[in-house]
């Protein structure tokens, strides 16, 4: 009787299956099968397309369907890709988003009501794919020889095979995203029919940016850049996605380094394109680093952008300043490879916890990290390079970071005359403790977390930051507890990375507890409250409300799951998923609230609301300013203005104050009209106040 029923249902799906693909579809053409590597590489089966008029694919007929039948115990090690024969790719399946044996009779189809990641094994039916089959039919031809490439990401996993599979072409394709102008400056990368891989390549650049509330069309001039550029594939495991990061650097007509000014940030020649593709409310690093810079620190500056390459519209990215050493950057001095002797081997020196590397890359740490076994993690060499770094410079800094977490490890760790407070800038500890923490960002404190130690000359010390990629930060990680709201994240215990256990003794300081209390409620105040942070999300959004469409059609992740999302993506939307971070951050707020205990000790500003001891009048102004605020007890004091970028504009008053009120005045021709931050520094308590200059 069951093989009965199991044979009926075998014709009833053969039937099916024979009638949608006659009824809907028009010619189709099978492709070869075999085996499937698991070495790492990429195996390929191909097909031919032939003889077919029209020879071009686009809206009026073009590829409209995939079906596979491949033999895999466990598809969350594959990903699957069509490719034309023009080079165009586009993938089917995104491994470790889809998990189960096999893939039986599967239909790739964009009209179908649900993405093959929210599928289950044998995935049997119709499905979205994870990419857009739209991106074929932008007239490019379709006879030739098309492959599928599928790509075992585990070397030494599963065996399994290709069993068949087919491409059908018809009247109703999916239509490709024609793109136009934009609100958001467009960027426009030419690289000659060149492939962007590992190896980087030169291509041409182009940036049309006309400026605040001017739109901008894809056949303006290339107004804000024209010239050429090194690009190569970025990043660890987003390498992997469809949309993919890339890394560029701007160079002149003799291939030589340029340093250019780009939409606005100050110049350099170091640049990255960040693709949002995991990320579905499309400002989760622009957050983060926007919030640490307004905290007074430096972080990459960033400008949203559409971004075509070879003709394709590829879609919103982050175009973002890359970290490394300069005035504009990284403010630490510049070392050569004969700073070996004081004060010049003193710094400055950049460096990260991050992944292991090769020999000579980086060294491990003295001290083992906060996990179970008590593994040691690995501190790479950044700045200078692991090429250019001299031996002296290694033993030097080497020697910086042992002596701190030997006294870290030690039971007089805390004390203010011999303890940690002569190694570090805590200060900067701090702030990126809160904005990691925060984010709960699950690659906190353990990979890609960058240091840098300041020249002797600069006080010599530890500090640590920037932060670098909150990709899956924010409530965007399913691993780690990274979802809850609830939890510290330095408390996370991975034996894989694990994370430096100098956090975990910070807290046991009730020095360092208190700072952290006093830190917080100052930025609960400004920066930090849920209504700034909201207005900051709300307008966030509105910038990017035109073109999120065409980049969600371009690339449809929106109601799919792609590693490691923890959110439900049933039914999901860009505005579903915008409320999804700010109910998350709402929470987290709550939640840091409370657990934030250490007891706010004035230093030389009114106890819990130093910006009420800050203002500013007129504001807005168009002439004079003044600036006044009170003093409690004898302090330094730092006074700054920044712009915009977060450049320091001017320093309107360095020293002792005793106590008492006092007034500074800005005249109107020291900035230009637009909105700048003030900076109130005093002891370690830093106060902000926003100021706008206006015309008439």
């Amino acid at each position: 009787m069951k093989n009965q029923i199991l044979l009926i249902k075998t014709v009833i799906i053969f039937i099916s299956l024979f009638v949608f693909n006659r009824g809907i579809h028009g010619q189709a053409f099978n492709g070869t099968s075999g085996s499937i590597l698991n070495n790492g590489t990429n195996s390929y089966f191909n097909l031919t397309v032939s003889g077919l008029n029209p020879s071009i694919m686009d809206s009026a007929f073009g590829l409209d369907s995939v079906w596979v039948n491949i033999n895999h115990p466990a598809v969350q090690e594959l990903y699957v890709y069509l490719v034309s024969p023009g080079g165009e790719q586009v993938e089917l399946t995104e491994g470790q988003s889809c998990t189960g044996a096999n893939y039986t009779n599967t239909c790739f189809v964009n009209t179908a009501p649900a993405s093959i990641t929210l599928g289950t094994a044998p995935y049997t039916g119709c499905y979205r794919p994870v990419g857009y089959l739209g991106r074929f039919n932008t007239g490019q031809t379709i006879n030739g020889t098309w492959q599928l490439v599928i790509l075992n990401s585990y070397p030494g996993g599963d065996l399994g095979y290709v069993i068949s599979w087919r491409i059908s072409f018809g009247n109703v394709p999916a239509p490709p995203v024609k793109f136009k102008s934009s609100n958001l400056p467009i960027v426009i990368i030419n690289t000659n029919s060149q492939v962007i891989g590992d190896s980087t390549i030169y291509a041409n650049l182009g940036i049309i940016d006309n400026g605040t509330g001017i739109r901008n069309n894809l056949t303006d001039t290339w107004n804000n850049y024209n010239g050429r550029t090194k690009i190569h594939i970025r990043g660890n495991s987003t390498r992997y996605l469809e949309k993919q990061s890339f890394s560029l650097k701007t160079v002149d007509a003799l291939d030589s380094n340029l340093n250019v000014s780009i939409m606005g940030m100050p110049s350099d020649d170091d640049w990255d394109l960040v693709a949002p593709y995991q990320d579905k409310s499309l400002i989760r690093n622009p957050i983060g680093y926007d919030l640490f810079r307004e905290m007074g620190n430096y972080s990459s500056r960033v400008r949203n952008v559409e971004l075509v390459i070879n003709g394709e519209y590829r879609g919103i990215y982050v175009f973002q300043e890359k970290l490394k050493q300069g005035k504009n950057r990284i403010d630490v001095n510049k070392m050569t490879t004969t700073d070996n002797a004081m004060p010049q081997i003193s710094g400055g020196y950049i460096f990260k916890v991050d992944r292991p590397g090769p020999a000579g890359s980086g060294w491990y740490s003295l001290m083992p990290g906060d996990s179970t076994p008590n593994n040691h993690f690995f501190f790479a060499y950044d700045y200078p390079q692991s090429t250019d770094i001299t031996s002296f410079q290694q033993s030097y800094l080497q020697s910086s970071m042992n002596n701190f977490e030997t006294i870290m490890a030690s039971d007089s760790f805390a004390s203010l005359a011999s303890g940690y407070c002569k190694y570090i800038d805590i200060g900067s500890f701090i702030d990126y403790l809160i904005i990691e923490e925060l984010s709960k960002n699950a690659d906190a404190y353990r990979i890609s977390t960058y240091m840098y130690k300041d020249n002797i000359t600069k006080g010599g010390l530890i500090h640590m930051g920037p932060p670098w990629d909150f990709g899956i930060g924010w409530h965007n990680c399913n691993y780690g507890n990274s979802f809850s709201p609830a939890g510290w994240q330095y408390q996370l215990n991975d034996t894989t990375y694990p994370e430096p256990s100098w956090w975990a003794r910070f807290m046991l300081d009730s020095n360092f507890v208190n700072k952290l209390s006093c830190r917080w409620k100052e930025l609960r105040l400004g920066i930090l409250s849920s209504n700034s942070l909201n207005n900051y999300i709300d307008s966030s959004v509105t910038a990017l409300t035109e073109s999120e469409p065409r980049n969600f059609t371009q690339w449809p992740v929106m109601g799919a799951y792609i590693w490691p999302n923890p959110q439900n993506e049933v039914g999901a939307t860009w505005p579903s998923e915008v409320n999804d971070l700010k109910t998350w951050i709402t929470n987290r707020l709550s939640w840091m609230d409370g657990a934030i205990t250490g007891r706010c000790v004035a230093l030389g500003v009114k106890e819990l609301n130093p910006v009420s001891a800050l203002t500013i009048y007129p504001n807005p102004f168009s002439s004079t300013v003044n600036v006044n605020y009170e003093i409690i007890a004898g302090a330094n004091v730092k006074l700054e203005l920044f712009n915009a970028l977060g450049a320091k504009v001017s320093s309107l008053f360095e020293g002792i104050r005793g106590p008492g009120t006092y007034t500074e005045e800005i005249p109107s021709g020291q900035v230009s009209d637009g909105i700048y931050s003030l900076r109130l520094t005093v002891n370690d308590v830093v106060s902000y106040k926003k100021i706008i200059k206006i015309g008439y």
